[in-house]
């Protein structure tokens, strides 16, 4: 049985467990350079730099992104409840990420 808290407040953190991802794509007509990485903001801006160096191009498409978790804020009582949940599930046998996802209608 799934529970809904319709007036809880939400928060989300950066999930620790994925790493962030960043991507630079050259904007100059006809250059298809494009460049991505995973947990690598230096290396992205370095690839950009020396594409301007090396080509003179100064238009970048940029895309940061990283996983987030929502969840009620620390203490409340949805946060308790939320971490019972959790609790039922430890120890079986499929991960929290593999079963069905429910929404509310």
């Amino acid at each position: 049985m799934a529970q809904y808290f319709r007036y809880a407040d939400w928060t989300t953190i950066v999930d620790p467990n994925v790493c962030a991802e960043y991507s630079v794509e050259c904007l100059a007509e006809g250059c298809e350079a494009e460049f991505s990485i995973k947990d690598g903001e230096q290396s992205a801006e370095t690839w950009r730099n020396a594409h301007t160096t090396r080509t003179g191009h100064r238009r970048f498409w940029q895309t940061y992104g990283h996983s987030v978790i929502v969840g009620p804020p620390p203490g409340s009582v949805v946060a308790s409840r939320i971490a019972e949940h959790e609790r039922a599930f430890e120890g079986q046998d499929s991960p929290v990420g593999s079963r069905q996802a429910h929404t509310a209608h």
